[in-house]
């Protein structure tokens, strides 16, 4: 299964092997265990993470063991311009919807509260409806979709 990781925490999740709240999420994108998890992301999210260089560096180390997958940023881009047009969202964050859009991605590791109000509202990710990982406590939502 694949998950896309907000740039609000994604420090946490793939920098920081110890974090209480991401340690077992860390430990199934980076090892796959318990769980074969592979990171997603593209377009601005990609633009937000080329930002930190050692965050970088780490999600394409990720990349050339084949535990994250990139979208082509122009797929991303025509769909995040039409979720702006469409005004559906009430976040700021149309790409992290665009790219779960896109790459049928239903998991999303993220504290924005707004973020998760449009991943798990069904006119805009339904079919499956997306669902929101925001601490160890959601560690079954690891089970049941990776």
């Amino acid at each position: 299964m694949c998950l896309i990781v907000d740039i609000n925490v994604a420090h946490r999740v793939i920098t920081d092997s110890n974090d209480p709240d991401f340690k077992d999420l860390h430990s199934c994108i980076f090892y796959g265990k318990p769980r074969n998890v592979r990171l997603v992301y593209g377009g601005r999210l990609a633009k937000e993470y080329s930002k930190n260089y050692s965050m970088m560096r780490l999600i394409l180390q990720l990349d050339r063991k084949g535990r994250a997958r990139t979208v082509p940023d122009n797929l991303v881009e025509d769909e995040t311009e039409r979720l702006e047009k469409s005004q559906l969202c009430c976040s700021n964050d149309q790409h992290i919807i665009a790219l779960a859009i896109v790459s049928n991605v239903r998991l999303l590791c993220s504290h924005d509260q707004s973020l998760h109000s449009d991943f798990t509202n069904r006119a805009l990710l339904n079919n499956p409806r997306g669902k929101v990982y925001q601490n160890s406590n959601h560690n079954h939502l690891l089970v049941r979709h990776c």
